[in-house]
Parts: C-alpha cells; sequence; structure tokens
C-alpha cells in the first residue's frame, strides 16, 4: 500500500504543488523506515522512481538539500548519492548540436 502511494506520489509529482509531493513522499519515509526492511524498500523505491520519473530526481535532491536533517531520518546515505549522482549525471549530459536546414547534426560539442 505505502509503495503505491510512493509511486502515485512521484508520478502526479508534475500536477500538484510541490510542498504537497513532498509531504506525501516524506510521510511515507517515516512509515516506511519503522522497520530495517521497510528503510531498505523505501531507499530502493525512492531510487528507482529518481531514475524512472521525469524531474523526480530533481525535486528529492532539492529537498534533502533544503532540509537535510529532516530527510536523514528517512533517506539513507546510499540512496541519497545515488539520487545525487543520477541527477548530476542528467545535468552533465550535452545534447547533440542541431543543424541547420536539411544537414546531419553533430554529437560534439562546437
Amino acid at each position: 500500500m505505502l509503495d503505491a502511494l510512493l509511486r502515485a506520489a512521484a508520478d502526479g509529482a508534475h500536477s500538484r504543488p510541490e510542498i504537497r509531493t513532498r509531504a506525501l513522499v516524506h510521510r511515507t519515509g517515516m512509515l516506511l523506515v519503522r522497520t530495517p526492511e521497510g528503510a531498505a524498500r523505501f531507499d530502493r523505491r525512492l531510487v528507482e522512481l529518481a531514475r524512472d520519473v521525469p524531474g523526480f530526481a530533481a525535486l528529492v535532491l532539492r529537498w534533502l538539500t533544503d532540509a537535510p536533517q529532516e530527510w536523514a531520518a528517512v533517506v539513507g546515505p546510499s540512496a541519497r548519492h545515488t539520487v545525487e549522482a543520477l541527477e548530476t549525471s542528467r545535468q552533465a549530459m550535452p545534447m547533440p548540436m542541431q543543424a541547420a536546414g536539411r544537414e546531419h547534426g553533430s554529437l560534439r560539442p562546437a
């Protein structure tokens, strides 16, 4: 049930206020981390959603940066590092250059 709520929070993040999504994810995490198995499940699922749902990694990273003490009890260090790496790799990935007219584009930056 909590896994489905977490998935719905991530999938619908673009259609609701960020504060609401943040509250849903945090509350779900607080419920799951009551047991070691739940904490591990929350971390794994958070990483999966950050990888699969466009824009979710950026949201999670912003929450972790803005309130590190609040999220430290919910998100483990491994999950935090993985989300940071996912978002950093997406930002660093260069876009192929577009060609003028009907020419072919280049995959190398100018």
